[in-house]
């Protein structure tokens, strides 16, 4: 599956925090987490280059606190 393609789904963070992320690639190893610049959000990614990643490996991208579709204040 090619990452503009790769449903968002939404994980419940121990801080109340309901954050954003796409997974793709074969599961099994550790997967790559990809960390985006302050207030980048997932469509800010390369979608060639996370799926050359996603080719040989798990990849999760995510929304931080208050970017994109993760909710809350963003810290200051």
């Amino acid at each position: 599956m090619k990452y503009l393609e790769t449903k968002t789904s939404t994980i419940e963070g121990a801080n109340e925090v309901s954050y954003a992320y796409r997974r793709l690639g074969p599961q099994g190893r550790r997967p790559l987490v990809l960390l985006q610049h302050f207030r980048g959000n997932l469509d800010n990614w390369d979608p060639a280059l996370v799926d050359a990643l996603a080719a040989s490996r798990d990849v999760i991208a995510f929304d931080n606190v208050g970017v994109g579709a993760t909710p809350s204040t963003t810290p200051s």
